[in-house]
């Protein structure tokens, strides 16, 4: 991303020549393409969740502990665990056998990396 910035900069200041514009140019509909359908995918998944189960995500992906996360939302670890293990199941995921901390990680891979995600499925 820094490179790509840096080479607006020089586009701006007229330093690339005229052949390597179109180029970059492409390359930044590619990028913010993606960075669309990151968001848009990130969007659909939240958007399946509720308002508490998605401040428990965010605060999570964030990296609170179930604890600090439990004290910023005025609830218990328990309930902070039931809203990760209903984000699983409204998303469609297996919980890791026993494991509460790799399920959490989970979640947020696949909301927050789903291309990773569905390369590692492959």
């Amino acid at each position: 991303m820094l490179s790509l910035l840096s080479m607006l900069e020089k586009i701006a200041r007229q330093d690339v020549p005229l052949h390597m514009r179109a180029g970059m140019a492409v390359d930044l509909r590619e990028l913010l393409a993606d960075a669309a359908l990151r968001d848009s995918v990130q969007a659909r998944q939240l958007g399946q969740l509720s308002d508490s189960e998605v401040s428990v995500v965010l605060l999570i992906a964030a990296g609170k502990s179930h604890r600090r996360a439990a004290e910023m939302l005025d609830i218990s670890e328990r309930t902070i665990r039931a809203h990760i293990e209903n984000s699983m199941k409204k998303l469609g995921l297996k919980p890791a056998a026993g494991d509460k901390r790799l399920d959490a990680r989970l979640l947020i891979a696949h909301i927050f990396l789903p291309d990773v995600m569905q390369r590692i499925s492959d």
